[in-house]
């Protein structure tokens, strides 16, 4: 099926409508062209059949349930399918000259930009900017043009000050607009947005919409973008702010309508919203029987959960305290956040806690699961179970039965849970294996089971559908009304709308709980609160010579820094490549070596050059080499004991030979010379530089040292991601009697390495699909910033091997 503009078509392929003014008089470029396309995965889910058109500069909606297959058209369109992920395609499918079905992710990169939903896996290099120049690289863009274009689409996106940051170092949004950048950068022809603002503020939201809109601006891309934040990407311009046209599915992955996005709604918006799907919340009013809509468009409440709960629930008396915080500053490592945070959570509240990414809400979710003790101040009263952002990091079972079970409640309450739930069909699924809103859903009933007086839910609608969504809520509302107080840090208006109060977090203060009408009538607080935008960001376009200053960004000066300390002194400024071949020079002059006194000369004078070239001290070269000592020492009484000879000592109760002692000095010296070379190349070098000298000088395939980068950057995010497992799993353990949140036991430490290596092998399959999506292949390629050998990098080779042959012939 296929729609041009003015045209609604239905699943019959019958036109509904025509806008004769809208017609196009020469259309455009065709980019995508689908016939009878239709993708079905092993599960027996999938999308289409399809058939139709995307041209140059058209900006399309792909809209749809949850489980609808808008994620799998496409991966499908980008070319994962089935290169990466395993699924039956049939019909036809072309993008630009490109079969992206036969030829895969690395074929379509030359003319998709692809961005999806998991942030973690949107950069798959160590460094932002070398991310966002990678796809330039690959198009073999010349290195003097690639700085310009890369610093331009990280302003674009928002982020031009975090272009020299470490990727494991930025928060959720801060790495989905990082990958937008990479997406954007190539000016491909075809733009794939899946949620692209799903973790983003307003100003987020509105930084990334015109990213894309200045992406779509030379009418040369064209852009699908699945998303559910409709109102939050429309802006102030409603229906009219969305893309012009949509595709909508039905929840069978079937094309139920395509055409323009105003004809679309006003035909199937009481179908989409039936099958649980977001819509604008002036077509939402229209449906619920609005009369008109409120003057501040964010008003306007949607009370559809729950009722007749007080208006007034921010302040009332009558509710019983069960969680306060009294004068505490909290933050991590020492690091404040929020400072003077007086807060109580009551029973029967439903509280919402706002504010701009970053601004300390999981900071105060944590405090008040007592998962990180106040630096300062206390928090008293009951307990309190958290909901964390990623469902998948609290499973502690390998069943949906199992996983309720494990909150130690009898068989009847587990059942009863699952149909509370509606996951009886999925009782004995592994949790992993559900969908989004699922997994949601199940990690929720978990926690309710634990019937802890407090629930704390962090963004419980991230990435969810209506119905999802909402079920979600009314979940949590439910609770509250049977009696438990329930925070929540979010940053979706209509939650708020649904909470009986709201706290505001704003430059690191807690403002209220307040009402949330008086929250939802103060524009000005709304913004500091990152729920409506700010100014606007002025329009950029990747040709024009002016570059966009993002609306609400911190500058420069503000960002935190980097914390991972790079090479230091004059070692660093040497070519990594001559660096390795003198480790691996003078490895090979060690292990011909047989005598220990050249070995200790050598040993001795690395150590100095050591400390003068890599700026370290005595104390610090010696906690490096502790690992090398334990092994030398082993190989050193292992030679003593063992090797026969003659016994210096006989009188002593164990058999040492001198030698055993000559070679097994010689031994041990040979392993602290090889293992301080070792530490000196990584102390000097840094990934980067070493990976590009290594591809530049070495000739090693530019496949091999990009994997190896992208290996890097997924140990560097190892810790967080461990981090959050280990705070997941305790919270979901009975407090001690001292209050305190408990310790793991080895069990619950074996199913946390479990799980993160499940987390780590998902997250390599996805970098890989970014790696190439981002054109990395064999082909001729480009680099931005080579590693270039200098006069320095002679003197210093030739200046250690007159060293070595000094040693050698005097010693």
């Amino acid at each position: 099926m296929s729609a041009e503009a003015g045209t609604v078509r239905d699943d019959t392929s019958r036109p509904v409508g025509a806008a004769a003014s809208t017609e196009p008089t020469a259309p455009a470029e065709l980019v995508v062209e689908a016939r009878d396309l239709e993708v079905v995965l092993p599960s027996g889910a999938g999308v289409g059949p399809w058939t139709g058109t995307l041209r140059a500069g058209e900006q399309v909606l792909l809209l749809g349930p949850s489980g609808c297959g808008k994620s799998t058209l496409l991966r499908a369109l980008a070319g994962a399918i089935p290169a990466h992920q395993r699924g039956r395609v049939t019909g036809t499918l072309r993008v630009g000259e490109i079969d992206p079905i036969a030829g895969g992710v690395l074929a379509a990169s030359a003319a998709v930009g692809f961005l999806g939903q998991d942030p973690a896996d949107g950069v798959c290099l160590p460094q932002v900017a070398d991310d966002v120049a990678l796809p330039l690289e690959s198009r073999c863009v010349p290195p003097a043009q690639i700085g310009q274009r890369v610093h331009r689409a990280l302003a674009e996106a928002g982020i031009d000050d975090l272009s020299e940051r470490a990727a494991a170092t930025l928060s959720g949004g801060q790495l989905q607009r990082a990958g937008l950048a990479a997406a954007v950068v190539g000016r491909p022809r075809l733009l794939l947005l899946d949620e692209p603002t799903a973790m983003l503020d307003a100003d987020g939201v509105q930084a990334v919409r015109e990213a894309v809109t200045a992406a779509a601006a030379g009418g040369e891309v064209a852009v699908l973008l699945v998303e559910h934040r409709l109102d939050d990407w429309a802006g102030e311009r409603g229906v009219a702010g969305l893309p012009p046209r949509t595709i909508a599915l039905d929840a069978s992955g079937r094309v139920l309508a395509d055409g323009p996005t105003g004809e679309v709604f006003a035909r199937h918006g009481a179908t989409l919203r039936e099958a649980g799907c977001w819509l604008p919340r002036e077509l939402e009013q229209q449906l619920e029987g609005a009369a008109e809509l409120s003057p501040e468009r964010c008003a306007g409440p949607v009370r559809d959960l729950a009722p007749d709960s007080p208006a007034n629930a921010a302040a009332d008396p009558a509710r019983e305290p069960l969680l306060t915080v009294r004068g505490a500053e909290l933050g991590h490592q020492g690091r404040p956040v929020l400072s003077g945070v007086d807060l109580t959570v009551r029973s029967g509240q439903l509280l919402a806690v706002v504010g701009r990414n970053g601004a300390g809400k999981s900071t105060l979710l944590g405090a008040l699961s007592r998962l990180d003790p106040p630096l300062r101040g206390e928090v008293e009263g009951a307990a309190a179970g958290l909901v964390f952002q990623r469902p998948e990091a609290q499973f502690v079972a390998d069943t949906v039965t199992g996983e309720l079970a494990a909150s130690g409640v009898d068989p009847a309450q587990v059942t009863a849970m699952l149909t509370r739930l509606g996951l009886e069909e999925q009782r004995e699924a592994s949790p992993f294996a559900l969908s989004g809103g699922q997994q949601r859903r199940l990690s929720l009933g978990a926690m309710l089971l634990t019937e802890r007086p407090v629930l704390l839910a962090d963004e419980p609608g991230y990435g969810l559908d209506r119905a999802a969504a909402h079920t979600v809520l009314n979940q949590l509302r439910e609770a509250a009304d049977a009696g438990q107080g329930v925070v929540i840090a979010t940053h979706d208006l209509r939650t708020v709308e649904a909470a009986d109060a709201v706290a505001v977090i704003d430059d690191g203060r807690l403002n209220g709980p307040m009402p949330p009408a008086d929250l939802l009538q103060d524009t000005a607080l709304l913004q500091r609160a990152g729920l409506v935008a700010g100014e606007p960001v002025a329009d950029a376009c990747p040709l024009a010579g002016a570059e966009p200053q993002p609306a609400a960004e911190k500058p420069p000066s503000a960002v935190e820094p980097d914390p991972r300390a790079g090479p230091r002194g004059r070692l660093a400024r040497r070519n990594p490549t001559v660096l390795l071949a003198l480790l691996t020079g003078l490895s090979i002059v060690c292990i011909a070596l047989t005598d220990p006194v050249p070995l200790l000369v050598l040993y001795a004078l690395l150590g100095a050059g050591v400390m003068i070239g890599c700026r370290r001290g005595p104390l610090a070269l010696l906690r490096g080499q502790l690992p090398f000592v334990v092994f030398a020492s082993g190989i050193f009484l292992v030679n003593v004991v063992s090797r026969p000879g003659h016994e210096p000592w006989p009188e002593l109760p164990i058999r040492i030979t001198e030698e055993g002692i000559v070679l097994g000095a010689a031994l041990a010296l040979r392993a602290l010379v090889i293992g301080l070379g070792a530490l000196t190349v990584m102390w000097a070098t840094e990934p980067r530089n070493t990976m590009v000298s290594l591809q530049q000088h070495a000739r090693l395939p530019a496949r091999f040292t990009y994997a190896l980068l992208a290996g890097r950057r997924l140990l560097d995010d190892l810790p967080h991601r461990w981090e959050t497992l280990t705070r997941a799993h305790r919270v979901r353990l009975p407090l001690t009697a001292a209050g305190a949140v408990a310790r793991l036991r080895p069990r619950h430490l074996l199913r946390c390495a479990f799980g993160l290596l499940v987390d780590a092998v998902r997250s390599a399959e996805r970098i890989a699909f970014a790696l190439e999506s981002r054109g990395l292949g064999e082909g001729e390629r480009t680099l931005w910033r080579p590693v270039p050998l200098g006069r320095g990098d002679a003197l210093l080779a030739c200046g250690i091997a007159a060293v070595v042959i000094a040693v050698l012939v005097l010693v």
